[in-house]
């Protein structure tokens, strides 16, 4: 496990060795990630991210304010889960309070826009990095001309996938429930634009 402090706009760069998964544990933000080809992915806390292709990572701090992270780097991917939630049945009587309780604020859920995504013909891109704090992602078509995209996991093709018709002026959606890593496919000959937002917890 990894404590970090990021500077705004600060970068850091370490070599990933032999690990494949870097688990983002704890984050006050949202932080970027950049790869070897130059590729900027955002992460959050919670999110679990495949780096077996990179030779060094860099992360770095895109807000105005310095930001606290603790993240893990393993050859294993393993599963985070987000806090547990307990209910009671039935209520019980206080009669003294001996000393204040801590307990957990409730957080409202947040929404996060994407900027927008374009695809070539016949080519795929990840859309959504696996996250366990991510409940909703809302994916529209907007391309200029009627385009398909197909939405599906890393191995989504021209025949897997659920497909979404649909162009700027008749777009067409799709609200994924769940934080799975999610993939679209271009199954068109023109430029696949895809509009993006995300509900988390």
């Amino acid at each position: 496990m990894k404590k970090l402090t990021l500077k705004p706009s600060e970068t850091k760069r370490f070599a990933v060795s032999t690990a494949k998964w870097l688990i983002v544990r704890e984050s006050q933000e949202y932080l970027y990630i950049r790869s070897d080809n130059g590729e900027r992915i955002r992460v959050d806390a919670g999110d679990t991210l495949d780096i077996s292709s990179f030779k060094e990572l860099e992360i770095s701090n895109p807000h105005t304010s310095v930001i606290n992270a603790a993240i893990q780097l393993t050859k294993h991917q393993l599963t985070t889960t987000p806090p547990a939630k307990v209910k009671f049945a039935d209520s019980m009587a206080i009669s003294e309070i001996r000393s204040p309780v801590t307990v957990m604020q409730i957080v409202a859920q947040r929404f996060i826009s994407r900027g927008h995504i374009e695809i070539q013909p016949n080519s795929k891109t990840r859309l959504f990095n696996a996250s366990v704090v991510r409940l909703e992602a809302i994916i529209q078509n907007i391309s200029d001309t009627e385009t398909e995209a197909m939405l599906g996991d890393k191995d989504v093709s021209a025949v897997a996938g659920l497909p979404v018709l649909g162009d700027r002026k008749a777009p067409a959606g799709m609200t994924i429930t769940g934080g799975g890593e999610l993939w679209a496919y271009n199954n068109s000959n023109t430029v696949l634009k895809i509009a993006l937002l995300e509900v988390h917890r």
